[in-house]
């Protein structure tokens, strides 16, 4: 996250923080939620919503020079069926998730203090849970359902080989042009 973001971030607001010092006794238990403003969590696509906050129950230890994360993330979506637009709920369940932090190394995690913020990773991987092409149900093959500005239902029809009787061009289809 910029510089600049993080100094938008809301007062009451606060990123998942991890004395690395408190593991020198052992595992620390991490449980909570993160609201999607503290996850700073934004969606390009306009079918997927993320309004609600994140759960997460994990484990952190010390691993020689990393620590290890593991426990289980979730989160609900609020989404629009990407075939027939219904609005429906998404759960994200990462139940066995798990996460390497270097301590030392290129790719060392960032201290603050003796404190590492875990968000980022949190954000990351809940992220990449998303669904790319969300759909209310497996097979969905309905098409959207458009109305008019009075509520009532516009009919939409399908292309067919066969000509309408009811079409306007049938009395050309029939004309003997010899």
């Amino acid at each position: 996250m910029n510089l600049a973001k993080r100094a938008a971030r809301a007062p009451d607001t606060m990123p998942l923080l991890l004395n690395i010092e408190s593991l020198a006794n052992g595992p620390v238990r991490l449980k909570g939620e993160l609201s999607p403003e503290e996850l700073d969590m934004e969606t390009l696509d306009e079918l997927v919503k993320a309004n609600e906050p994140l759960d997460y129950d994990l484990m952190a230890e010390r691993a020689g020079d990393n620590i290890l994360l593991r426990g289980r993330l979730s989160m609900r979506l609020q989404c629009e069926c990407a075939r027939c637009l219904q609005a429906f709920v998404h759960g994200v369940e990462l139940p066995d998730w798990s996460c390497l932090l270097p301590l030392a190394g290129e790719e060392k995690i960032e201290l603050t203090n003796v404190s590492a913020d875990l968000t980022p990773y949190l954000r990351e991987d809940t992220f990449l849970a998303f669904p790319q092409h969300p759909l209310c149900e497996t097979g969905c093959n309905e098409s959207p359902k458009w109305t008019e500005g009075d509520g009532k239902q516009l009919k939409i029809k399908e292309a067919s080989d066969e000509p309408s009787e009811a079409s306007v061009w049938s009395k050309l289809d029939n004309m003997n042009l010899e």
